[in-house]
C-alpha cells in the first residue's frame, strides 16, 4: 500500500473465505499478525431489487455477519476495527447535519447498517480492539453504481433536464478519498472508539453535477426551471412520492469531528473525482460499440 503497509484483500466464497461471513470462524487463513480489519463486505441491493425489502436477508447479511467477524478480530487481538456505515441512516434534511443528528434510517438497508454499527459495537466488548464507524455518502468514481452513475449517465443524453432552480445538495465521497478516509480511520490515535460523517467537502447539487458532466463532455448544460413543488406535484400524480423525495431531498453532512480527530483532508477534488468516473463512463460505453 501507499502508506508502507502489507493489505489483503478477503473476499466472500474465494481463496477458502466463507460465502456467509456469520461462519468466518470456520476460515483458517486469518494472518499470524494483523493490525486493523476494514469491513466494507455488506448485501447492498439495487433499488426495486427484491432484496432491497428482504429484511432477513439485509440483517443476516449486514448485521449478524458484522458481528461475527467483529467478535472473530477481537478473540485474535487485532488493534482496530472499521466499519464502514452509510449516512443514510439519518434522515433527508434541508441543513447540514452532524453526528448528533437524529438517526431515522431512510430504507431497509440503511436499517441493517445501523443495526450492524451496535453488532461492531458489541462483538468488541470486553476486548482490546479499537472500533470506529464511518457513515459514507455515496461513493462515486471508476466502476461505481448508484445515484450518481445514473445522473452522470443522464447527462451524457442530448436532452434538457428541469433542474435549473435550486435543487437537492448531497454530499459526496470520491473512491479516492474513500481509500483514504478508511486509512486514517485505521491509524489516527484520535478516531478510536468514534462514529463519524465523512465527505469531499462542499456539496453539489443535481443540476452543477448535470452542468459539470455536460461541460466535460463539450456541451452546454441544457437545463430549465421548473419549481420543486410542481415536480413533487407530478411524482405524487405518479404514485412516486417517496422516489421523488429521495432523489430531491437535500442530504448534506458535516464532517467536522472526522477532520479533527483524524487530521481529514480530502485528496481529490470532487471536480477530479468525477472526471475521472465520467472517462471511465466513456471507455465503457465505447467499449459495447466495438
Amino acid at each position: 500500500m501507499e502508506h508502507g503497509d502489507d493489505a489483503i484483500a478477503v473476499s466472500r466464497g474465494h481463496d477458502g473465505v466463507p460465502g456467509d461471513l456469520r461462519n468466518i470462524e470456520q476460515w483458517d487463513g486469518w494472518p499470524a499478525r494483523l493490525d486493523a480489519v476494514v469491513h466494507l463486505a455488506a448485501l447492498n441491493p439495487a433499488r426495486g431489487e427484491a432484496a432491497a425489502s428482504d429484511d432477513a436477508a439485509l440483517m443476516a447479511a449486514n448485521v449478524s455477519a458484522t458481528k461475527a467477524l467483529a467478535e472473530a478480530a477481537a478473540r485474535r487481538g487485532v488493534r482496530r476495527f472499521v466499519y464502514a456505515s452509510t449516512n443514510l441512516v439519518h434522515p433527508l434534511t434541508t441543513e447540514p447535519f452532524d453526528e448528533s443528528a437524529p438517526e431515522k434510517p431512510q430504507n431497509a438497508y440503511a436499517a441493517s447498517k445501523l443495526a450492524g454499527e451496535t453488532a461492531m459495537w458489541q462483538g468488541l466488548e470486553g476486548s482490546s480492539t479499537e472500533g470506529v464507524v464511518l457513515r459514507l455518502p455515496p461513493v462515486y468514481g471508476p466502476g461505481g453504481r448508484g445515484g450518481v452513475a445514473a445522473l452522470l449517465r443522464v447527462s451524457s443524453l442530448p436532452i434538457p433536464l428541469p433542474l435549473a432552480a435550486p435543487s437537492a445538495s448531497r454530499s459526496l465521497l470520491s473512491i479516492a478519498n474513500a481509500v483514504e478516509a478508511l486509512t486514517l480511520a485505521v491509524t489516527a490515535p484520535g478516531a478510536a472508539g468514534g462514529t463519524f460523517l465523512v465527505c469531499d467537502g462542499e456539496p453539489w447539487s443535481l443540476g452543477e453535477m448535470v452542468a459539470f458532466a455536460r461541460q466535460e463532455m463539450g456541451r452546454s448544460p441544457r437545463l430549465f426551471s421548473l419549481p420543486t413543488h410542481t415536480l413533487a406535484r407530478l411524482a405524487s400524480l405518479a404514485g412516486r412520492r417517496k422516489q421523488y423525495e429521495h432523489v430531491f431531498g437535500s442530504l448534506v453532512v458535516d464532517d467536522a469531528a472526522f477532520r479533527g480527530a483524524a487530521g481529514w483532508h480530502p485528496p481529490e477534488t470532487t471536480e477530479d473525482g468525477l472526471r475521472r468516473m465520467l472517462r471511465d463512463l466513456h471507455l465503457k460505453r465505447r467499449g459495447k460499440r466495438r
